[in-house]
């Protein structure tokens, strides 16, 4: 069974943040891509404003992960478990950019490559 997972740009403060849907094949790819991904000790995220990178809600039958990707630091939820992974030279967190240019508006797409330099 393929997961379902949706992504969220986390970035705005005070107004939806935008959201798109993975295809199948770029879900099992973001599962593959994460599974890979060397676990590491618990890091702390960053709440500043602006780009905070990116919330993934994935559902594949019963089970359900919350992923946050955020500057090479990911921390994978399930239920009450938090599990970190490094996400060196932040290529997951750049992969699901490249997802969301579609959906996003050109300018945001821009704010958002930017933190990437």
């Amino acid at each position: 069974m393929p997961a379902l997972c949706e992504v969220e740009l986390d970035i705005f403060s005070g107004m939806p943040n935008p959201t798109w849907s993975l295809t199948n094949a770029e879900a099992d790819s973001f599962v593959r891509r994460l599974s890979a991904l060397p676990r590491t000790s618990a890091r702390e995220l960053s709440g500043n404003l602006g780009y905070r990178g990116f919330i993934v809600q994935c559902t594949q039958g019963a089970d359900t992960q919350s992923v946050h990707i955020q500057k090479g630091t990911v921390r994978i939820s399930e239920g009450t478990t938090n599990v970190h992974a490094l996400d060196k030279d932040r290529a997951l967190e750049r992969w699901l950019l490249t997802t969301g240019r579609p959906h996003l508006k050109n300018e945001l797409f821009q704010i958002a490559e930017r933190e990437f330099q």
